[in-house]
């Protein structure tokens, strides 16, 4: 990868993590980039990589997902060298943000994973946000890693069902 190809796709991922302004996956990223044809998968990472080893975006991971957003080291480096960014570039993110709207907030605002514990079980931690805060949480621990797995499954598809019941029981008396 020449040093011009790593400098136009960190400047694509910071302008994009700038725009979307929530945690963006890896999976949301790698389907733009791949989508537009701008590079492979595996410079994608390698530039992801360097982007979060040059502190210019913050990382989070879970067992399913990477989640990114931008540092304000990446913030501050976009508003240096963004004239090097094609408008054209700038254009398909902002109508691939617009377009994929829905789909990227709940893929960044429903969030679960497990953890083995020191009692070799499994806390399964789900979590409900908007706009970056806490809008639920639940915890639960069980005896397998296979059934953690699946509950985390469980969560993401039914997420609103689960959400509406605690809600119910937590601040009505009806059963």
């Amino acid at each position: 990868m020449t040093t011009n190809s790593m400098k136009l796709y960190k400047l694509i991922i910071l302008y994009f993590l700038h725009k979307a302004k929530q945690e963006i996956t890896n999976a949301t990223l790698s389907d733009f980039i791949l989508k537009y044809g701008y590079t492979n998968y595996f410079s994608i990472q390698e530039t992801l990589a360097s982007l979060t080893e040059d502190n210019m975006i913050h990382t989070s991971q879970t067992h399913a997902a990477s989640y990114y957003t931008i540092a304000d080291k990446g913030l501050e480096t976009l508003q240096f060298f963004s004239y090097q960014l094609p408008k054209d570039t700038m254009q398909q993110i902002d109508e691939y943000l617009a377009e994929n709207k829905i789909q990227i907030t709940n893929t960044a605002s429903i969030r679960s994973d497990y953890t083995k514990t020191t009692s070799n079980e499994y806390l399964v931690r789900c979590t409900i946000l908007e706009h970056g805060d806490t809008m639920a949480e639940v915890a639960v621990t069980l005896p397998t890693e296979e059934m953690a797995i699946d509950a985390c499954s469980r969560f993401k598809k039914k997420n609103s069902d689960i959400y509406r019941y605690l809600f119910k029981a937590l601040t009505t008396d009806e059963t």
